[in-house]
């Protein structure tokens, strides 16, 4: 059985029975969170399931965690479905995975970015320490190096990937940190996150971002799969177990 449950407008899951009620226990789900699973024809909160079916989530034998007392002690149905339209969630199937072409342009749009900011990190390191370098480069426009001038610049060149490599983590690591999505992301409408919907560790990002490079490797024949996988996975998803969603601004019209 599957559930899915809305944070802060955002649908998350899915998520098993056993993650659902750690979810519960942990407080992450409260009695007013709204939470759908099939054959619910609408979100409803956790309350007013367990009103109607209260088998539904058996946590250990012990009672549902209560909402804390400053949201107030009750949390009725109207409340919960006019909770419901105004983050936009509606009874339909709950999540929607970010499709193949969305994601490529979001890498498009980052790509760029990236290459912009690159150029001008890479221009100021060269000006101040591989000054020789850069001013041979200026001579040889339009020109190869010679075997000599293609040596002097290996340090330059290493430097260059160096930085190329350290801020493609950093962007992914603050971004995807503090928002769940890349600027590139965030304006197709896509979030990243882990299965059972929680954000992702510094780690996991670091580990995603290397993961996406292996594509290289493949020609980019690896990042297909997320048009055939029915959650739009790509490898690096799979290695790394995350999801690309759609978030609520991308679903409405």
């Amino acid at each position: 059985m599957q559930w899915y449950y809305a944070i802060n407008g955002q649908r998350q899951g899915p998520v098993n029975q056993a993650e659902f009620e750690r979810l519960v226990r942990a407080g992450t789900i409260t009695r007013e969170t709204l939470v759908w699973r099939k054959p619910m024809t609408g979100w409803q909160s956790l309350a007013e399931v367990l009103a109607t079916d209260p088998s539904a989530v058996a946590v250990s034998g012990a009672e549902v965690p209560p909402l804390p007392a400053e949201n107030g002690a009750g949390h009725d149905a109207a409340g919960a479905f006019s909770t419901a339209a105004a983050t936009g969630i509606a009874g339909a199937e709950p999540v929607a995975y970010g499709g193949f072409w969305r994601r490529v342009a979001a890498r498009l749009i980052d790509s760029v970015i990236l290459w912009l900011a690159g150029q001008i990190v890479v221009g100021v390191v060269g000006a101040f320490f591989f000054h020789d370098t850069m001013a041979m480069l200026e001579k040889l426009k339009g020109h190869n190096p010679t075997p000599e001038q293609a040596m002097s610049m290996l340090p330059f060149i290493a430097a260059a990937l160096l930085i190329s490599l350290g801020m493609g983590i950093l962007y992914d690591c603050f971004f995807l940190r503090k928002y769940s999505a890349t600027p590139g992301k965030k304006a197709m409408g896509l979030a990243i996150r882990r299965a059972d919907g929680s954000p992702l560790s510094i780690g996991r990002i670091i580990a995603r971002y290397f993961a996406l490079i292996l594509n290289g490797f493949t020609l980019g024949l690896s990042y297909f799969v997320v048009a055939f996988d029915d959650e739009k996975r790509g490898v690096h998803d799979y290695v790394c177990d995350t999801r690309v969603v759609r978030t609520e601004r991308s679903l409405n019209p």
